[in-house]
C-alpha cells in the first residue's frame, strides 16, 4: 500500500482547533454524519476552487475542488504539505471536481464538515492516520525579547472589536473601501493582514499560510494583541523589489512588529494517506 505525507498546522484564527481524535480519518465510518446524495465531476477549467460550508439547508456545491482542498476544508488544516517524494500523489493536487451534495434537514457548518469527511472516506477511498514528527520549521521570535513593534500592541478591552460573522470568512473588499480587522481573528486583504485581541499562536499559524511553511510561535509573549502588518507577499531580492509597495514580509515583520522568523526544528503533527483513489463517475 503506498503512502504519502501530509503536515498540518491549524488555523485557529478563523476556525477553531480540532483534537487528534476530532481529525483522525479513516474507511467510511458509521459515527460520522453522511450526505444522502452525492454527485462527483471531472473539472478541468482553470478557475479559482470554491467551496460553500455556509449554504443553508443540506446543499452543498463545491468548484474546481482537488482533493488536497477538500481535506484542507473537512479537517480545517491551514496548510498542508507533501513529504518526501510527492508525485506519487500529484493527482489528488492537480486533478480538479465539481461536487453537489444533498442531505437532510439543516446541518451546521461543522456537521458538513464531518460530511464531506465521509465523502472522502466512500468515494475517494481515504484512509490516514496522525504521527509526530521532527520538521523543519520557523521559529517566530521577537527581536528583542519581551518587547513588540509599533503595529503589536497588546489588546485592550477598551478598543473597539467587532467579530466576523459565521460564515463570512474573508469577504471580497474593493479597492479603497475601509474594513474592520476581526475580533479574536486576523484577516488578509491584499498585502494587508490585521486582526485584534488575537495571540501570537494564531499570528504564527496564519504566517504559515503566507510564508508557505510551517511557523511556530516560541515568542513567549502571553496575552493577545492587536495586529496590522503591510508585506510584499513575494520574497524578492533587491534588482526586483517594487520600491513603491510595502516591504518584503521578513522585513515588515521586523519593522513594523518586532518580531523575526528563524530556522528550526520542531515536532509537528502530520497526517499520513495510507491510501487514496480516484472517485469512479457518476
Amino acid at each position: 500500500m503506498k503512502s504519502w505525507l501530509l503536515t498540518g498546522i491549524f488555523l485557529a484564527a478563523l476556525i477553531p482547533v480540532k483534537s487528534e481524535a476530532q481529525s483522525q480519518s479513516s474507511a467510511a465510518s458509521t459515527d460520522r454524519p453522511q450526505f444522502d446524495a452525492v454527485s462527483i465531476k471531472a473539472n478541468k477549467n482553470q478557475s479559482v476552487g470554491r467551496i460553500n460550508l455556509a449554504q443553508s439547508g443540506g446543499h452543498l456545491t463545491a468548484s474546481n475542488v482537488s482533493v488536497k482542498f477538500l481535506i484542507i476544508q473537512a479537517y480545517t488544516l491551514g496548510r498542508v504539505n507533501f513529504g518526501a517524494n510527492p508525485a506519487r500523489a500529484e493527482w489528488i493536487d492537480s486533478e480538479h471536481f465539481d461536487i453537489e451534495a444533498e442531505a437532510e434537514g439543516n446541518p451546521t457548518i461543522e456537521q458538513k464538515r464531518l460530511m464531506v469527511q465521509s465523502l472522502l472516506a466512500s468515494r475517494f477511498k481515504l484512509v490516514m492516520h496522525h504521527e509526530t514528527r521532527q520538521m523543519p520549521v520557523l521559529a517566530l521570535l521577537p527581536v528583542k525579547s519581551g518587547k513588540t513593534g509599533p503595529r503589536l500592541p497588546p489588546h485592550s478591552d477598551a478598543t473597539k472589536c467587532l467579530p466576523t460573522p459565521v460564515g463570512q470568512g474573508n469577504p471580497a473588499v474593493a479597492p479603497g473601501e475601509t474594513w474592520v480587522p476581526p475580533c479574536g481573528g486576523l484577516r488578509v486583504v491584499n498585502n494587508d493582514l490585521a486582526g485584534q485581541n488575537v495571540s501570537m499562536d494564531q499570528l504564527a499559524q496564519t504566517l504559515s499560510i503566507l510564508v508557505d511553511r510551517n511557523v511556530v510561535d516560541r515568542t513567549g509573549l502571553e496575552g493577545t494583541f492587536d495586529v496590522t502588518l503591510q508585506f510584499q507577499r513575494a520574497a524578492l531580492d533587491s534588482s526586483t523589489l517594487d520600491q513603491n509597495a510595502p516591504p518584503p514580509i521578513a522585513t515588515a515583520l521586523r519593522e513594523q512588529l518586532g518580531l523575526k522568523l528563524e530556522s528550526q526544528k520542531a515536532p509537528l503533527d502530520v497526517l499520513v494517506i495510507d491510501h487514496v483513489e480516484e472517485p469512479s463517475a457518476n
